[in-house]
C-alpha cells in the first residue's frame, strides 16, 4: 500500500526544500502546476515517480525497494527493518530514507504512540513508487501470497528447524526465491518435476498458466531469512581491464588530436570549394557525403561526426541563394561562439566573409573547440546513418537528432574511464556495469556507451582505448562557462600542447622537390606547407612534395614566387635547392599576374586627377585600379546620384559601353536571394513543441515556489484553477475516495453530484455517482469544484 503526499505536507515544506523537489525531479515543472496540490498530484504520477527513480543510485534504490516490499508484505518499515532487510549499515539507510523523502517518494509517520514531533518510525512508499516499481520490487512478488501456507510460516520445519520438504525442493525453493520469482515447469517425471510437485502441494509455490509457477513475495522473503537483497555495492564496480603503456596512450591521444584538426581544416577547404548543397530537411545527403568521406580519405562513421563537430563550433552554415541551400564554411568573425581571444589564437584575421578556410590556425585551439562543442552538444551523433522509426535514414546535420541524455552520458562516461587506475582500458561492458551503479533503475544501453568509447577515442580523449590526459583535462574543466568561456577553450589547449612534443620550426628541402619535416611542424610552418605543397606521409615525420599543381594553386592563392621562396628559405635548414626556385618561378609565370574581385560599378575619368581628388569623398567606396580607372561597391545608378549631388555631372554606361542613362534615374537591377548563414542544425518545430519551461537557476525555482503558494492560497479561499480541479480528480480517482462534484450544464446552472473517480484522461472524467448507481461522464471544462465529502453524523 502507498500514501500520497498531501498538499497539506508540502505547505509544511520550507521554500528551500520545495526548490531542491522541483530541481531534482524536474517534470514536475513542466509546466507548472498552479498549486501545491496539483503539484502533489502530479508527483504521485506514476510516469513522474518512474522519471525519478530513473535518477537514483544502486544503495537508494535497494532502499526504496526494501520499503515498497516491506510495506506490501509486512508493513510498519522502520529504518532498522531496511538495514537488516537490504544489509546495509542504519546510517547509510537513514540517510537514503532522508534522500528520498525530499524527493517525495517515500512518506515518513511517526511510530504507534509517539508524538509527532519525535523523529519519524515508520516509513511507506508514496503514491506511484509502488506501481513505477512493479510488478518485482527487490526481486519479490508482492501482490501474491501464499495459497496454503501462512506468510509467517512459509517455510514449514520439523521440530529441529529443518524444512519439511525435502532438500531438492528446499534448494528449488531457494533458487527461485533470489534468482526470480517466476519459474518455468520442467518436464514430468524429471526430479525437478518432482520438487515443483512438492512444493505445490506445501502451498509454497503457486501456477503461473499452465508452464510457469510464481513465488509469493511472504514465501520469498521467509526463505531469504527475511532479506530483501543478497548484498548491495557500495561503490561502482571496476571490472578489469587491459592495461596500456603509459607512453602508447599519450602518443596515440596526440596522434588523433592532430588528426582531428587536420580533418576539420580539410573539411572546410573541401566545402569552400564545393559547397554542401543541403536536402529538403536540412541534412546533408549520401552523394556528398561520399564525396566528402573521399575528399578527407576517412571512414563513413569518422566523416559524419566531422560533419557534426564542425556545424557545432559553428565553422558551417548554410547558405541560402536562388540556386538552393547549401552547406560552407563560416569565417571566424561570423562564428557566434568565438570572442576575439579566440579569433586571435586561431592566427587567422578574419577577413574573407563566409567562404574562406582559414589554415592558419593553431591545431590545439581547433581541437578544443571541438571537444568542447562535443562536450556540450545536446546531439546523439551515433544516430546519424541509423534508421528512424519511419524506416528513413538519419542524414547529417539534420534536425531531431537532440537526445536529453547525450552530453549527461558524455561526462558519465569520462568520469568512469577515470576510475579505473591510470592506462586502463576498459570495454563497453565494463563501462557499462560501472555505470549503471548511478542509475540502475535506468542503466544506459551498450551500444550508446560503446559511441561515446569511439567518439573519445577519434577526439583524441582517450588512447588506445585508455583515458588520456587531454581526457583528464577535459573533466577538469567541465562545461564552459559563460561568463569566461575563453577559460575552457585555453586549459584545454594547454593540455593538448602538454601532451605533443615540442613543435619544429624547420624543415629539410631535397632536390627532387621533396621537404621532411622532423617533428610535429609549427602552425605557421604547417599553414605554408598545405598552401604550397602535398602531404605523402605522416607520422613520427612529416613529408610533403611540391608539385606543379600545389604551386600553382599558392600562386592563385596569392602568393609571390619572391615572397612564397623567402618563407620556405627561412624555414629550411639548408639553402633552397634550385628544383624548386626554378618550379615557383614558373608557376608565376604561367598562373601569377591575374586577380579577381568584386565591385558594384566603376569609375573612369580621362584625367586622372579629377579621380584623385573623387577617392576621399566619404559614401563613394572608391578605390583606384588603374591612374584612370576607380570601382565602388556603391551600384553605378546610386553612385551617378552621390556624384552629382557633389557637382560632378557623370554619364552611366552599361554592359557595352553605351550610355543608358542620361536623365539620372537608375537602371532595375534583377532582384538577388539574400545571404542567411545558419549555424549549426536547424531545430523543427516538432522538437519546439511542449518543451519544458526553464527554471534552471536559483532565482527561477525561487519563483516558482512563490507561484505555487500563490496559486494554493488562492485555492484554499476557494479560487480553483484548471490544473488544481485535475489535480484534486486524478488524485481521488487513485485513492478510489469519494468527493462532490460541482457540474456545470448547458443553461449554466450548477448541480451536485455524489462520485467516485474512476479515470481522468483526455479531457474528461469518469465517475461512479454513488447516487444513481450509474457510471458519469463529464467533460473537466465543466467541473467547478471538487470537495472532499463531509463525514457522516
Amino acid at each position: 500500500m502507498s500514501t500520497s503526499l498531501s498538499a497539506a505536507a508540502l505547505e509544511t515544506w520550507p521554500d528551500h526544500a520545495l526548490a531542491a523537489l522541483l530541481h531534482a525531479r524536474p517534470d514536475l515543472l513542466s509546466p507548472l502546476p498552479g498549486t501545491l496540490t496539483s503539484l502533489a498530484a502530479r508527483a504521485a504520477t506514476e510516469r513522474s515517480a518512474r522519471l525519478a527513480v530513473a535518477r537514483l543510485d544502486t544503495p537508494t534504490l535497494a532502499v526504496l525497494d526494501a520499503v515498497v516490499a516491506l510495506d506490501a508484505l509486512e508493513g510498519d518499515v522502520t529504518a532498522e527493518r531496511v538495514s537488516t532487510a537490504s544489509g546495509l549499515a542504519v546510517d547509510v539507510v537513514d540517510a537514503a530514507l532522508a534522500h528520498l523523502a525530499a524527493l517525495a517518494l517515500v512518506v515518513a509517520r511517526p511510530g504507534a504512540g509517539a508524538p509527532a514531533a519525535t523523529a519519524p518510525a515508520t516509513w511507506r512508499p508514496s503514491a506511484g513508487v509502488p506501481q513505477a516499481r512493479a510488478p518485482f520490487p527487490a526481486g519479490l512478488a508482492v501482490g501474491h501470497v501464499p495459497t496454503a501456507t501462512s506468510a509467517t510460516s512459509a517455510t514449514p520445519a520439523t521440530p529441529d528447524g529443518e524444512p519439511a520438504v525435502g532438500p531438492s525442493a528446499r534448494l528449488l525453493l531457494d533458487r527461485l526465491a533470489w534468482d526470480g520469482p517466476v519459474g518455468t515447469l520442467p518436464e514430468a517425471g524429471s526430479a525437478a518435476a518432482d520438487a515443483v510437485g512438492e512444493l505445490l502441494a506445501a502451498g509454497l509455490i503457486v501456477p503461473q498458466g499452465a508452464e510457469a509457477v510464481l513465488v509469493p513475495g511472504a514465501v520469498a522473503l521467509a526463505a531469504r531469512g527475511g532479506r530483501t537483497h543478497r548484498g548491495v555495492p557500495g561503490a561502482p564496480p571496476l571490472p578489469s581491464a587491459h592495461v596500456i603503456d603509459p607512453d602508447s596512450v599519450t602518443a596515440e591521444a596526440g596522434r588523433a588530436a592532430l588528426d582531428l584538426a587536420r580533418h576539420l581544416a580539410d573539411l572546410l577547404e573541401a566545402w569552400s570549394e564545393h559547397p554542401a548543397p543541403a536536402l529538403r530537411s536540412g541534412g546533408v545527403g549520401i552523394r556528398e557525403m561520399r564525396r566528402t568521406r573521399l575528399a578527407l580519405d576517412v571512414p563513413e562513421e569518422r566523416a559524419n561526426l566531422l560533419v557534426e563537430l564542425a556545424a557545432a563550433t559553428g565553422a558551417v552554415g548554410r547558405l541560402v541563394e536562388l540556386e538552393g541551400t547549401f552547406w560552407v564554411p563560416v569565417a571566424t568573425h561570423e562564428r557566434p561562439q568565438l570572442s576575439a581571444g579566440a579569433a586571435d589564437a586561431r592566427g587567422g584575421d578574419g577577413v574573407g566573409g563566409v567562404g574562406g578556410p582559414e589554415r592558419a590556425v593553431d591545431p590545439a585551439v581547433a581541437w578544443a573547440e571541438a571537444v568542447l562543442a562535443w562536450w556540450a552538444s545536446p546531439r546523439a551523433f551515433a544516430l546519424v546513418g541509423t534508421t528512424a522509426p519511419d524506416g528513413a535514414r538519419r542524414a547529417p546535420l539534420e534536425p531531431g537528432l537532440d537526445r536529453g541524455w547525450a552530453s549527461d552520458l558524455r561526462a558519465r562516461v569520462l568520469a568512469a574511464l577515470a576510475a579505473w587506475p591510470a592506462g586502463a582500458a576498459p570495454d563497453a561492458e565494463a563501462v557499462v556495469a560501472h555505470v549503471a551503479w548511478s542509475t540502475p533503475a535506468a542503466p544506459p544501453p551498450v551500444w550508446a556507451v560503446a559511441s561515446v568509447l569511439a567518439e573519445a577515442e577519434v577526439l583524441g580523449l582517450t588512447g588506445a582505448g585508455a583515458l588520456a590526459g587531454t581526457g583528464r583535462a577535459l573533466l577538469a574543466v567541465g562545461p564552459p562557462s559563460a561568463d569566461d568561456p575563453e577559460a575552457a577553450l585555453g586549459a584545454l589547449a594547454d593540455a593538448l600542447r602538454n601532451l605533443l612534443p615540442p613543435p619544429v620550426e624547420e624543415m629539410l628541402v631535397q632536390a627532387d622537390l621533396t621537404a621532411v619535416v622532423p617533428g610535429r611542424p609549427a602552425p605557421e610552418l604547417a599553414a605554408l606547407l598545405d598552401a604550397s605543397a602535398e602531404t605523402e606521409s605522416r607520422g613520427g615525420a612529416l613529408t610533403v612534395r611540391f608539385t606543379t599543381a600545389s604551386l600553382a594553386r599558392a600562386i592563385a592563392a596569392g602568393h609571390d614566387a619572391e615572397d612564397l621562396l623567402a618563407r620556405l628559405a627561412a624555414f629550411s635548414r639548408t639553402p633552397l635547392p634550385q628544383p624548386l626556385e626554378y618550379a615557383v618561378r614558373e608557376a608565376q609565370r604561367r598562373h601569377g599576374g591575374l586577380r579577381a574581385g568584386s565591385a558594384a560599378a566603376y569609375l573612369r575619368a580621362e584625367d586622372p586627377t579629377v579621380l584623385a581628388v573623387l577617392l576621399g569623398e566619404p559614401g563613394l567606396g572608391l578605390r583606384l585600379i588603374a591612374p584612370t580607372v576607380a570601382v565602388s561597391p556603391v551600384p553605378a545608378g546610386r553612385l551617378a546620384q552621390l556624384l552629382r549631388a557633389l557637382g560632378r555631372p557623370v554619364l552611366v554606361e552599361g554592359p557595352d559601353g553605351d550610355v543608358v542613362d542620361v536623365a539620372g534615374r537608375p537602371r532595375a537591377s534583377r532582384p538577388v536571394a539574400g545571404l542567411v548563414v545558419e549555424h549549426g542544425p536547424v531545430r523543427g518545430a516538432r522538437e519546439v513543441r511542449g518543451s519544458p519551461e526553464v527554471h534552471d537557476g536559483e532565482r527561477d525555482l525561487a519563483e516558482a515556489v512563490a507561484r505555487l503558494r500563490h496559486g494554493q492560497a488562492r485555492a484554499s479561499a476557494g479560487e480553483r484553477d484548471a490544473a488544481d480541479l485535475l489535480g484534486r480528480l486524478r488524485e481521488a480517482a487513485r485513492a478510489g475516495a469519494e468527493v462532490m462534484l460541482a457540474v456545470a450544464g448547458p443553461s449554466g446552472r450548477v448541480g451536485h453530484r455524489r462520485v467516485i473517480p474512476l479515470r481522468v484522461r483526455d479531457g474528461v472524467v469518469i465517475a461512479r455517482d454513488l447516487a444513481r448507481e450509474t457510471d458519469l461522464t463529464v467533460a473537466v471544462h465543466r467541473v467547478v469544484a471538487v470537495e472532499p465529502v463531509p463525514p457522516a453524523g
